[in-house]
């Protein structure tokens, strides 16, 4: 009897011991997953900040010069009723930055095709929009960015083009 009982405390002990090391594996184990998940974590918000702070490069007023369009007018329909309308009028800015290499030519360009291609694109741009659209809180900047994109892709090669603007937004 004594032998039987000194077998079930060694197997106790033993099993004891593995369920402590099988423990132990599984410590050391999520303390290695938390350090990979801190460092990755880490290193995306490092290069979020960094995206972030490329986008919001604000250029001092005196390196800017601005050029903007004539007076732009479009009548769109609305969304729920096409027989009502309403008439938009604004100006479009380009600020340009002067230290650029493509300055004067990005100048000239926006220039010369003030009042043909760049007005054209800007109402091809405006056929899909309707006037709720026009009316949101913050049309103004999304039109901006909208033609910002535009003129990048489209018309000028160029890193000149600093922003785009809208100003004296009318519509009655």
């Amino acid at each position: 009897m004594a032998k039987v009982k000194k077998e079930k405390v060694k197997k106790e002990k033993d099993s004891g011991q593995l369920v402590l090391l099988v423990g132990v594996v599984l410590i050391i184990c999520s303390v290695i997953l938390l350090a990979i998940s801190a460092i990755m974590l880490k290193s995306s918000m490092s290069t979020d900040k960094v995206e972030e702070e490329k986008e919001k490069v604000m250029l001092p007023l005196d390196q800017v010069e601005c050029v903007e369009t004539d007076n732009i007018v479009v009548i769109l329909p609305s969304n729920e009723n096409e027989e009502k309308r309403m008439n938009f009028t604004f100006y479009v800015g380009f600020a340009l930055d002067k230290n650029s290499k493509d300055f004067k030519k990005t100048k000239t360009l926006i220039e010369e095709k003030n009042n043909t291609l760049i007005k054209a694109r800007i109402y091809k741009l405006l056929t899909s929009k309707h006037s709720e659209d026009m009316l949101k809180q913050d049309s103004q900047q999304s039109l901006a960015e909208e033609i910002f994109t535009m003129m990048n892709d489209e018309i000028l090669d160029t890193d000149a083009l600093a922003e785009v603007y809208i100003r004296e937004f009318l519509f009655r």
